[in-house]
């Protein structure tokens, strides 16, 4: 019988925490993600929303609790993940995930959910929280339907678009970082890159 590739080493790499950077004209959101074999809004991490030109400390802060807070399920070594333990996450992850566009639609004056991630910019996380003290920030591109990052065999766009923060920064330098990565996003034909103002 042939070695599993599954070996402690590889498990541990594997374990990993996200959150997602989401920056509009009008607010700036940080949620928590959870890990099931793919990325879905959590049921129970943090997740924030504040005015576009939050502050860096605001930033940093918010996206610390929910990084930290980010929870991972998978199981490498385990082919199949529990069917009915899944759908049932996935219904609760969704009515948390509408709750909170929700929030956003009375707190900022949109018609709709729709309305609040129409020509957003958005930054993806990463951590292998068991092996690195590192968070990787990924500025995407906007695309029919959502969002994309650049992948490594665009090596100078990869270069450019994935920047590795160390978690030991103040909150302030990490909101700083999260800012860079933000303009470092890209739109298609004639929309803008949100960006804050001239101030901070």
């Amino acid at each position: 019988m042939s070695e599993s590739r599954f070996t402690p080493e590889r498990i541990r790499s594997l374990h990993t925490k996200s959150a997602e950077i989401v920056l509009s004209p009008k607010y700036i959101s940080i949620t928590s993600d959870e890990i099931w074999g793919g990325v879905y809004f959590s049921r129970t991490g943090w997740c924030a929303h504040a005015p576009g030109d939050a502050s860096p400390q605001w930033i940093g802060e918010n996206f610390r609790k929910a990084l930290q807070t980010s929870e991972y399920f998978n199981k490498p070594e385990v082919p199949f993940l529990d069917r009915e333990e899944i759908q049932l996450m996935k219904e609760a992850s969704n009515r948390r995930r509408i709750a909170f566009l929700d929030e956003i639609v009375q707190t900022y004056g949109y018609k709709n959910r729709d309305e609040v991630v129409r020509r957003c910019d958005m930054v993806f996380t990463s951590w292998h929280y068991l092996i690195e003290d590192f968070v990787t920030l990924i500025a995407s591109k906007r695309v029919p339907g959502g969002h994309s990052a650049w992948g490594p065999m665009d090596k100078k766009k990869y270069a450019e678009t994935n920047l590795i923060v160390p978690l030991s920064v103040s909150d302030e330098e990490l909101g700083l970082a999260i800012r860079d990565a933000l303009s470092r996003c890209e739109a298609p034909g004639r929309q803008k890159i949100n960006s804050p103002p001239t101030s901070i």
